[in-house]
C-alpha cells in the first residue's frame, strides 16, 4: 500500500489545525499516512498545537523562523515527505477532506495529479463577490498555460516523482500547483469536484502583496514556457 504525506502549511492556524487534522484522520484512517505541518513561526504559536497533536496523530512539525511564504513551505514539506503520494491542502478548514481517499485512489489508478476542483463543485456563499472576482480573474490569466479548469484551489494530490523531476522552482506567491502543472511533463491530470468552504477561524492570507506575487509568477511561467518552446 502506498504511503501518503499530507502537507499543511500554517501561519496563525492554532484554532483550525486540530479540526483539520481530525478530519484527515477520519478520512484516511485506513491508510498509511503522515501529516507534515510546516509553520512559519506563527505569532499565535500554531507550532505548539502541532507538537501537542503529534502525541495522538502521525504529525511531523517543520518550524521555520520567519514568514517565508506558502509555496516554499509546501516544497519543503514535499522534500521531507516519506510518502510516494503527496497531498497539499490548507489548514484553515476550506478544503473538503471527504474526497481525500478518492484523490488517493485516482493517483493509484494512474493519474499523476488529482486536483480538488471548484469547477463542477460548490463554493460557500461566505466567499463574497470580491474574492470570487479575484479568483475568476486569476484563472482566466492562466488559460493559455494549462487546461486544468481550477488550478487555484490549492488542494491537490501528486506523485512524488513529479515533484522530483522539476529541477528549478520559482516559488513566488502561493500557487505552487500552477507551477507544477506548467513545468511538469506529459502529466495525466484529473479534477475532482469539491465543496470549497470558508475558513472557520482567523483571517484570510490573501492580500495585495500576494496578488502581486501571483502576477509575477504568471509572468515568469509565460516566459519559461516560451523558452521551452524555443
Amino acid at each position: 500500500m502506498a504511503k501518503i504525506s499530507i502537507i499543511l502549511p500554517t501561519y496563525n492556524e492554532k484554532d483550525n489545525l486540530p479540526i483539520v487534522i481530525e478530519e484527515i484522520n477520519r478520512n484516511l484512517r485506513n491508510y498509511d499516512y503522515e501529516i507534515i505541518v510546516v509553520d512559519d513561526n506563527s505569532p499565535d504559536e500554531t507550532w505548539k498545537v502541532a507538537l501537542e497533536l503529534s502525541k495522538k496523530y502521525p504529525v511531523k512539525l517543520i518550524r521555520r523562523y520567519g514568514k517565508l511564504g506558502l509555496a516554499s513551505a509546501v516544497l519543503i514539506g514535499f522534500y521531507n515527505a516519506e510518502g510516494n503520494i503527496l497531498i497539499c491542502m490548507d489548514a484553515d478548514c476550506q478544503h473538503d477532506s471527504s474526497v481525500l481517499s478518492k484523490m488517493v485512489k485516482e493517483i493509484e489508478n494512474g493519474y499523476d495529479i488529482v486536483v480538488g476542483s471548484r469547477s463542477g463543485g460548490e463554493v460557500d456563499d461566505g466567499w463574497g463577490v470580491k474574492r470570487n472576482i479575484i479568483s475568476k480573474g486569476a484563472t482566466f490569466l492562466v488559460r493559455p498555460l494549462t487546461d486544468v479548469k481550477d488550478c487555484m484551489s490549492g488542494y491537490f494530490a501528486v506523485k512524488k516523482d513529479v515533484i522530483e523531476n522539476i529541477k528549478k522552482w520559482n516559488l513566488v506567491g502561493y500557487k505552487i500547483l500552477l507551477e507544477i502543472l506548467v513545468k511538469g511533463r506529459d502529466l495525466k491530470v484529473k479534477e475532482i469536484p469539491i465543496k470549497f468552504g470558508v475558513r472557520k477561524y482567523g483571517e484570510t492570507k490573501l492580500n495585495h502583496k500576494e496578488i502581486i506575487n501571483y502576477l509575477n509568477l504568471v509572468f515568469t511561467l509565460y516566459l519559461w514556457k516560451l523558452s521551452v518552446k524555443e
